[in-house]
């Protein structure tokens, strides 16, 4: 009785043959005589047909046959669909409506190993026909087979499925679980495949499962966000981002930029990418960036990074007089005064004064510390002291203009400069 099911399929299979072939005599076979299995069945044995133009052609196609038989005979889920498809005929005028029944079944098996075996060398016995139909100068074959297959080959399938189903079942749990806890673009995209493959293979609920991860994947996909950390003339640091979650990638970016940056590195570092670039022939006039471009599931994520190429210059000048004020005089001497400045940066970027050098034509110099920090564009006004011993030969009666050097460090680069100027104004209260 365990064959039952297995027969009766078999039988169904012997009684299907093509209209043309039933309606035909055979113009040529592979034997004289018709063998004894050819419309029957037989235990331990599998009898089915490949049809096709040439004997190769129905060689493949009984090859199929051979593999749906045991597909069907081992498979655990199967989906049955029926539909109904109405067609009119018109014959003579009168319109005739035939109702059709189609029914198709949906079998889940595994990537069973075995299942990879099957091949006509294996097979015990073998029958072709071919057929000429006179009428459409048509050839065609059948090929019939008698394939081993045993109770307890069809035992091993069943062992091998459920195996397998078992593993596959499991996966799509650690991937569905993965979903969330992973912090990588790249793996997010391998459950993708993952997940598209298991709903080709699934056919019940987990199928379900499978086809919803799928969707939430792509909707996270499509929803990253390129998003800076820093950016400076050089270098751009940047993050992949969806919704609170940071994730690294590494997929290159397509770029777009302006013509004189030279793009020479892209790094990562866990989730973030670093760009490395030059610009040497960049005007600080002209708005200069790079465009980041990503493809995830068909959309882009992309952000322009814009750099100030000044951002990391800083330069000084000065302006206006000089203003001396005495602070504690003895007779021609003024022991203590102040010092007033003015001096203008053409950059935002911060610097510090760390002194000034005042010099006057026949007269020693003076140098007074600073060590006063400013940052942002524009005049900034200084005031120092200083108790270097001068006397009334410094005054602006006596000297009016003076000469000197201001000494100052970019506080980004700590790189320390020097401002000259010659002849600059000076105004004493003595």
């Amino acid at each position: 009785m365990k064959y039952i099911k297995l027969i009766f399929l078999l039988f169904l299979s012997a009684l299907v043959i093509t209209p043309a072939v039933a309606q035909e005599k055979p113009v040529e076979t592979s034997h004289k005589k018709e063998p004894k299995w050819l419309h029957g069945t037989e235990v331990d044995f599998i009898i089915v047909t490949g049809r096709g133009e040439s004997i190769d052609k129905a060689k493949e196609d009984v090859l199929k046959q051979i593999q749906n038989e045991i597909v069907n005979s081992v498979a655990i889920y199967v989906r049955s669909k029926t539909e109904m498809n109405i067609e009119n005929t018109n014959n003579n005028g009168v319109i005739n409506t035939i109702e059709k029944m189609n029914n198709t079944s949906s079998v889940q098996t595994a990537d069973i190993p075995s299942l990879k075996g099957i091949s006509l060398n294996k097979v015990d016995d073998f029958y072709w026909e071919k057929f000429y139909n006179k009428k459409t100068k048509e050839t065609a074959v059948a090929y019939h087979v008698k394939y081993p297959y045993t109770e307890a080959e069809r035992e091993q399938l069943i062992r091998e499925f459920k195996k397998k189903d078992e593993e596959l079942t499991s996966q799509l749990e650690e991937i569905l679980d993965g979903i969330e806890e992973t912090n990588s673009i790249d793996q997010l995209e391998e459950y993708k495949k993952q997940l598209e493959y298991l709903s080709e293979y699934f056919i019940d609920q987990r199928k379900e499962k499978a086809d919803l991860g799928v969707i939430k994947i792509k909707d996270m996909l499509s929803s990253v966000e390129v998003v800076p950390i820093s950016v400076t003339p050089g270098e751009i640091q940047y993050t992949l981002k969806i919704g609170d979650n940071f994730y690294s990638a590494s997929d290159k970016p397509k770029y777009e930029k302006t013509d004189c940056v030279t793009i020479t590195s892209k790094e990562s570092n866990e989730h973030v990418q670093i760009i490395k670039f030059t610009y040497d022939e960049c005007s600080e006039d002209d708005k200069n960036f790079i465009k980041v471009i990503y493809k995830f599931s068909n959309k882009k994520a992309e952000n322009s990074f814009y750099f100030d190429m000044t951002s990391e210059i800083a330069e000084i000048f000065l302006k206006d007089e000089i203003q001396m004020k005495a602070l504690q005089r003895e007779a021609t001497d003024i022991k203590k005064y102040s010092v007033t400045f003015n001096v203008v940066s053409k950059y935002e970027t911060g610097f510090e004064i760390e002194k000034i050098v005042l010099e006057w034509a026949g007269l020693s110099t003076v140098s007074i510390d600073v060590n006063k920090k400013f940052s942002g564009k524009g005049s900034h006004n200084i005031t120092v002291e200083s108790q270097q011993v001068i006397d009334n030969r410094y005054s602006s009666k006596n000297k009016s203009s003076i000469a000197g050097v201001i000494y100052y460090k970019n506080s980004v680069t700590g790189e320390v400069k020097r401002h000259k100027f010659f002849n600059q104004k000076t105004n004493t209260d003595w």
